[in-house]
């Protein structure tokens, strides 16, 4: 159902368990307790993608050029040994998270190299991968209808979120991961027209997006829903764009009108439920966010989600012009990057900890307090963790995944565009770079640079030399 043009050599039994290892990732990634488990997969993962790699010579005979992706990507890791050696605020824990948390995210690295070569010399095993990408958002619709059914009504997402073991983060990340490459798939065949089976493939990737999208709703995230809307709008806008500037149309346009036409026409519905059934604040989201904003006039940041109404019963958050409190989870989050960027301003070079980075700062920074979470804004969280520079690098990692993936147009260079494309703007708003969600960013990051160095193997342009 999804191909790829590849080689046609045998599958080594190292290939299945990189691509199984990766799936078993992908789908214990956010489930508690399984951190052993989750060592299972990243060593066996680990192992294969190393044999992979040595047998494809991928590296071998490369330019600098061709390798800035994965280059850039070592930077980040050159910089926290360099970090830990002489601006660690804290030596103790920075060095308990290099040898757990980054060194599982070098496995990461690894293991999405591996992958890469494995999808591109293999395509049959494409879509147990492809697949994969879509655990998170199934088990969590899944869990919302078994949980409904048992209660014999279906359940207000606002109910469903303290029902089940996953966080809205989980749903969100996971969600706009697969839509991203839900995206890039959807580019490549809309373009093509000598593809077997187009029509079934493009529905195949068209329902894991609605099905991201119903995810997203019932788990309660804004984020996650405002993040797969903003990804789904630019694929419309990708797609109208071949319609109207595109000298070449096909004779059968009308069809590729109509599936445009539908593609928008979900997503007004989608936005629609999601408006219905959402937490409040969206019809105010503007003026709450400036309200949030005022971090020395109103204290409430200072306190963990609603600890604030124990402290002070009688008050209630800062009430905007509708003369109803400012929405808890815009204020929290806006008020909770205010002060990180503050924070960031100060002490340019981070703190040292992914983890831990916003309490530990406050402490450092001797601010009155009593948060146990981090800001919920990935990049934030970071710079708070390793700086300034910590920040340039990852930008300087989207930028060259940019660069690499539009200068060659292929379909597994647009998997690595659309990544940076919903992995960027999304860290902005959610924590992305928090316990495991940091392994899972550090994977598809290498994914995307991996994505956008040709394998020797090389597939079709999409653009071949005539």
């Amino acid at each position: 159902m999804i191909t790829l043009t590849g080689t046609n050599r045998s599958i080594h039994f190292v290939d299945y368990i990189c691509v199984g290892s990766v799936a078993g990732l992908l789908s214990i990634w956010v489930l508690p307790n399984t951190i052993a488990l989750r060592h299972v997969f990243l060593v066996t993962g680990f192992l294969s993608a190393c044999w992979i790699i040595y047998r494809s010579s991928f590296f071998r005979g490369r330019s600098v050029q061709e390798l800035l992706p994965l280059y850039a990507l070592s930077t980040l890791f050159i910089w926290v040994i360099i970090h830990y050696l002489f601006f660690s605020l804290n030596p103790v824990l920075e060095a308990q998270e290099i040898t757990s948390l980054w060194l599982r995210s070098l496995l990461c690295v690894v293991i999405a190299i591996g992958l890469r070569i494995s999808l591109d010399e293999h395509e049959k095993l494409q879509p147990y991968f492809f697949i994969a990408l879509w655990f998170v958002p199934l088990v969590n619709l899944g869990a919302y209808l078994f949980i409904s059914w048992r209660a014999g009504y279906f359940l207000l997402p606002s109910e469903f979120i303290n029902a089940f073991t996953f966080k809205k983060i989980e749903a969100a990340f996971y969600g706009v991961l697969a839509v991203s490459i839900a995206c890039a798939n959807l580019i490549y065949y809309y373009r093509k027209s000598t593809i077997k089976k187009k029509t079934v493939t493009m529905i195949f990737w068209f329902s894991g997006i609605l099905l991201a999208f119903a995810s997203a709703i019932v788990a309660n995230t804004k984020n996650g829903v405002a993040a797969i809307f903003g990804l789904c709008v630019l694929l419309a806008i990708s797609l109208l764009s071949k319609l109207f500037f595109d000298k070449k149309l096909s004779l059968k346009l009308w069809k590729k009108i109509l599936a445009v036409s539908l593609t928008l026409v979900c997503l007004g519905a989608v936005w629609q439920v999601h408006m219905r059934f959402a937490s409040p604040g969206w019809i105010t989201l503007l003026e709450d966010i400036r309200i949030a904003h005022q971090i020395d006039k109103h204290d409430f940041w200072r306190y963990s989600g609603n600890d604030w109404s124990k402290k002070f019963p009688k008050q209630t958050l800062p009430k905007n012009s509708l003369d109803t409190p400012v929405a808890g989870n815009t204020y929290e989050r806006v008020a909770w990057a205010t002060v990180g960027v503050h924070l960031i301003n100060l002490y340019p070079y981070g703190y040292g900890s992914v983890n831990q980075s916003f309490k530990k700062m406050l402490d450092f920074a001797d601010i009155r307090h009593e948060l146990q979470s981090q800001t919920h804004s990935g990049w934030i969280d970071f710079g708070l963790a390793y700086g300034v520079p910590g920040l340039i690098i990852f930008t300087f990692i989207f930028f060259i995944i940019f660069i690499s993936a539009i200068w060659r147009i292929n379909q597994f260079s647009l998997m690595g565009l659309w990544l940076i494309l919903g992995i960027a703007p999304f860290g902005l708003i959610a924590e992305i770079t928090y316990k495991h969600n940091f392994e899972t960013l550090i994977f598809f990051l290498s994914l995307a640079c991996s994505f956008t160095i040709t394998h020797k193997s090389s597939f079709e342009d999409l653009h071949p030399k005539k």
